[in-house]
């Protein structure tokens, strides 16, 4: 049975019901690129540790390990549903890619006003508004909230009411729970630009496919004198506010609807939190 074929009439059914269309997005992106690895398309019988490990490698080699381990979990949650319906009989027994424990990194308050004061000089328009209007709008709105971009591009107009907007559970990752956030009044009168103006029903309503949207971002980022790091996006605004968040005494797990302080802490900057004494503080100097 052809592997891509599988996912559709099988495993998404089964195991992603619920789940954003992003989630199978990302899924049918792995078995393409193990498509294109093999030359040809993947069928159940490609999915032995050999075959896979040797795709894992390859891609280790042209993309990020990060990128490698996911395609790892996806394809071995493949490899297992096929097994639990009797379609294959060994296992996958393929262990975790090592992947480095990278320092987070956030931006400081003075980058973060110089992005904002590029964002209101931006010119033209984004759709129906002015871009100045999109771009502070998106920036304040994830500053504030420290919401994932993703959530924030499903609102609707209907989900704000001044000064609150609601970020129902469909829209958010896990799809669990709502969240209402509160906006300065500065944001507010952004926000009301957004909601009356044009026919689109969605509030930050983006005309272009959605990879444009980073790459707009990218060049407003380069443009404040911010780029040099393919990390430094959308969500280095989210790992922005909860760092600064932390730094004021606030509770970033809760900010950031985290289930465990553990993964809360891939996202602080300690160059911006009072973590105590340094080593190089404290230890005798050696002259």
């Amino acid at each position: 049975m052809v592997l891509s074929d599988f996912f559709r009439q099988v495993y998404r059914p089964l195991r992603l019901r619920g789940r954003s269309p992003n989630t199978a997005r990302l899924y049918e992106n792995t078995i393409h690129q193990f498509d294109k690895f093999l030359g040809r398309p993947a069928t159940l019988a490609d999915l032995t540790d050999l075959e896979v490990s040797r795709f894992l490698e390859h891609r280790a080699s042209v993309r990020s390990p990060f990128t490698s381990e996911k395609e790892r979990n996806q394809l071995c949650s493949l490899w297992r549903c096929a097994c639990d319906r009797r379609l294959l009989d060994e296992r996958p027994c393929i262990p975790p890619t090592p992947l480095p424990v990278r320092v987070p990194q956030a931006w400081s308050i003075d980058e973060l006003k110089r992005l904002i004061t590029h964002a209101k000089v931006s010119p033209g328009k984004v759709g129906d508004v002015p871009a100045r209007v999109f771009w502070s709008a998106m920036i304040q709105v994830l500053w504030q909230s420290a919401e994932r971009v993703g959530a924030i591009l499903a609102c609707r107009k209907g989900d704000y009411t001044r000064p609150r907007l609601l970020v129902r559970a469909e829209y958010r990752k896990g799809g669990k729970r709502d969240k209402l956030y509160s906006f300065t009044a500065e944001t507010c009168d952004l926000l009301d630009v957004l909601a009356s103006t044009g026919e689109s029903p969605m509030l930050f309503a983006w005309p272009s496919a959605k990879c444009y949207l980073w790459n707009r971002f990218g060049k407003l980022i380069d443009r404040a004198g911010l780029g040099g790091n393919k990390r430094c996006k959308f969500h280095q605004l989210r790992r922005s506010a909860a760092t600064h968040y932390c730094a004021a005494g606030g509770d970033p797990t809760a900010l950031l609807d985290h289930s465990s302080p553990r993964i809360t802490k891939a996202y602080l900057d300690p160059r911006y939190i009072d973590t105590g004494p340094r080593p190089c503080d404290v230890l005798p100097d050696l002259g």
